[in-house]
């Protein structure tokens, strides 16, 4: 019976430490600040996504085109770069191409190099018809750092979105 109840206790006592923490739940009544206005940054910078393709030739259970093209449009705008129709003068227009994906299950990231998450990225961006600049952009997440995030795809193709902006402010 000592031995069960040891058990019951010793099964029960994390969930106990960290039930509540782990989902992050505020109860009721608790005040938390005003949610911040982000202002966005005025760029004198104009970048156009013109087109996303998938070079792996692979289908893949996601829409990685999507995901990559709406993820580099909200980083673009997020930094006042994005252009639209109304903007005055000509753009930078970016082509991105997945070269390589590889998209893993939160069971199979728990062992080393066997279900890392993958993504590569090359950016090519003109204006005018000429080539300014070439990104390349690789990201990975798997054992170790990111182990234990769900939907790690949606992780990787945001932090590539952002480098790829990042980098491309930094060329031009």
């Amino acid at each position: 019976m000592v031995k069960k109840i040891r058990f019951v206790a010793l099964s029960l006592l994390p969930l106990c430490l960290l039930g509540c923490s782990l989902f992050g739940h505020k109860g009721p009544g608790s005040q938390s600040p005003p949610p911040a206005v982000a202002e966005v940054a005025n760029s004198p910078i104009r970048i156009k996504v013109a087109d996303v393709s998938n070079d792996t030739r692979q289908v893949f259970d996601v829409d990685a085109i999507g995901m990559l093209w709406d993820g580099v449009d909200k980083a673009l705008a997020k930094r006042g770069m994005l252009w639209v129709p109304k903007s005055e003068g000509q753009p930078y227009v970016m082509d991105c191409h997945i070269v390589y994906f590889k998209e893993s299950s939160l069971g199979k990231r728990v062992l080393p190099h066997f279900g890392d998450t993958i993504l590569k990225v090359r950016v090519e961006i003109s204006r005018d018809g000429r080539h300014v600049a070439t990104i390349n952009v690789s990201r990975t997440l798997g054992y170790g750092k990111g182990m234990w995030t769900l939907r790690a795809w949606k992780v990787v193709f945001a932090d590539v979105s952002e480098d790829i902006v990042k980098q491309a402010t930094a060329k031009l």
